[in-house]
């Protein structure tokens, strides 16, 4: 890297005008990064220095499914182009815990005026709060009152919602839906089981298999949780989504037996991430499966349970963002 771009960089981290910072040259090796980013990322320096971000955090790709880039830096990079105020989410490799951060990136040219690096400036934020701040402030404490409802009698209800509630974020944003979808999905994985309610805490918590008499309790929840839902007007499309997440994409699920498209897409969605959370959870009657043990049986269901073109999206959005589940949201 040359003394002059050097001297910027260091100047400006010094001045405190960026938080955490990653340089790239134009084969996408690392030249530069700050300790406040190996903080935030929780990276050792000399793990990251001089490797392609490619290799290690995008599978060696410049693109992700349906041809965006794999992040800001990479496309400011490829394009020249400087990006302002972008959310992003980053799940390092052998960390369970994810973030959201707001990206801004910068081109540091050479004497020609022609690209030579890419800076980005990474800003930790809430990205859970930013959804929480588009609902008005009754609508959300009733959100925080279903949750609380349902920790109150199961916890893995409870951390299963937040769970699948950012699988749900992830993928959404992966597959570069609107905010608005965004921020139903969100909703919607925190009240899919809020229908679980009503039903009795030895059913909840029985380590065995259930009996049929009790299976067919615990099939009432989701119309149980709609019904809950539509008490209040603004609630109407996320009831919708909460009635018909249990459906099967072959038509034979419940309770209406919808098939394909018939079903809502964020419903197919969340049926894929609340199996994948389930299966890869520790819960009271079984052992938690690999993500690999996971992805293969999601893709054995595909075209039966699951939507199957989701199905193949979910799987490659697992695998290129290094996604290990884990994360955690947070309803105070």
């Amino acid at each position: 890297m040359r003394k002059d771009i050097a001297y910027r960089i260091a100047q400006a981290v010094h001045m405190g005008l960026f938080h955490g910072v990653l340089v790239i040259d134009s084969e996408f090796r690392s030249v530069f990064l700050n300790q406040a980013l190996c903080d935030m990322w929780k990276v050792k320096q000399q793990d990251v220095l001089h490797h392609s971000v490619l290799d290690l955090f995008c599978n060696g790709k410049v693109k992700k499914f349906g041809g965006a880039y794999q992040g800001p830096l990479i496309e400011t990079m490829v394009t020249g182009q400087e990006i302002s105020g972008c959310e992003v989410y980053l799940n390092m490799p052998g960390n369970k815990e994810g973030k959201w951060f707001l990206v801004n990136t910068y081109i540091l040219r050479d004497e020609n005026g022609l690209p030579e690096y890419a800076l980005g400036n990474y800003i930790a934020i809430d990205k859970f709060k930013v959804f929480e701040n588009k609902l008005n402030a009754v609508n959300m404490n009733i959100i925080r009152a279903f949750c609380k409802a349902i920790g109150v009698r199961d916890i893995y209800t409870m951390q299963h919602s937040e769970n699948v509630a950012a699988l749900l974020v992830g993928l959404t944003e992966y597959m570069r839906l609107s905010d608005s979808e965004v921020t139903m999905a969100y909703l919607a994985g925190i009240v899919h089981d809020v229908g679980k309610i009503g039903i009795s805490e030895e059913i909840l918590n029985k380590p065995g298999r259930l009996t049929e008499a009790e299976y067919e309790i615990v099939k009432r929840h989701p119309s149980k949780g709609a019904d809950i839902l539509q008490e209040v007007e603004e609630f109407a499309t996320l009831a919708h989504i909460v009635r018909h997440h249990h459906e099967r994409y072959d038509g034979k699920g419940y309770p209406n037996g919808l098939q394909e498209k018939e079903i809502p897409q964020i419903s197919r969605m969340l049926t894929i991430c609340d199996a994948y959370d389930a299966m890869t959870s520790v819960r009271c009657y079984c052992s938690p499966h690999s993500i690999e043990e996971a992805l293969v049986e999601i893709k054995k269901c595909a075209g039966g349970q699951f939507d199957p073109e989701l199905s193949s999206i979910f799987i490659d959005f697992i695998r290129e963002c290094n996604y290990g589940g884990g994360i955690r949201l947070t309803l105070q």
